[in-house]
C-alpha cells in the first residue's frame, strides 16, 4: 500500500509540475491579441483546458495521495517534513485556484467573446505579468514540496551553547 501511495503521489506531482511548465511556455508564446486575436484566443483555450483537465486534477489527486499516506504510514504522523509538505500543498492549491486556473478560465472566455465582438478586445491581456508570476511562484513552491519529500529534512533545533 505504501508503494502504491508513493507512486500515485509522485506521478501526480510530475503531472502538476509538467502542467505548470507547459502553461508557462504557452504563456510566453501568446501573441498580442490586437495583432493576432484568433491565435491569442486559441492559445488561451489550450491553456484553459490544460489548467482544468490536468493542472487542478493532478494537484487534488496529489493532495489526496499525500493525505492517505499520512494517515496510513504512522512514521509520517509526527514527521515535520510531512507537515511542511501538507502546508506547501495547501498553498499550491490556493495559489493554483486563485492565481492560475481562475484567471486562465476568465481570460479564455474573454478571448472567445472578443472573437464575436472585437469591441471587447480592450479587456484582454491586462494581467499577463501577474499570471506569469503566479506560474513561477507556484512552480517554485511545488519544487520545494518535492524537495521536502525527497530529502525529508529533520527540522531539529540545535542544542544551545551553555555560557
Amino acid at each position: 500500500m505504501r508503494q502504491l501511495l508513493k507512486f500515485g503521489h509522485s506521478m501526480t506531482a510530475i503531472a502538476f509540475l509538467g502542467a505548470i511548465a507547459v502553461l508557462w511556455v504557452l504563456h510566453r508564446q501568446l501573441p498580442d491579441p490586437e495583432e493576432a486575436l484568433s491565435l491569442y484566443a486559441a492559445g488561451r483555450q489550450a491553456m484553459e483546458r490544460i489548467a482544468v483537465l490536468l493542472l487542478l486534477p493532478s494537484l487534488v489527486l496529489s493532495l489526496l495521495f499525500g493525505l492517505f499516506s499520512m494517515a496510513v504510514v504512522t512514521g509520517f504522523h509526527n514527521a515535520p517534513w510531512a507537515w511542511a509538505k501538507f502546508v506547501t500543498t495547501v498553498v499550491m492549491l490556493e495559489g493554483t485556484l486563485l492565481g492560475i486556473q481562475s484567471p486562465m478560465v476568465k481570460e479564455a472566455r474573454r478571448a472567445e467573446a472578443a472573437l464575436a465582438d472585437p469591441a471587447q478586445m480592450a479587456l484582454l491581456a491586462q494581467n499577463l505579468s501577474a499570471e506569469q508570476s503566479s506560474l513561477v511562484l507556484i512552480g517554485l513552491v511545488a519544487t520545494a514540496n518535492v524537495a521536502l519529500g525527497v530529502w525529508r529534512p529533520q527540522f531539529r533545533s540545535r542544542p544551545r551553547a551553555s555560557s
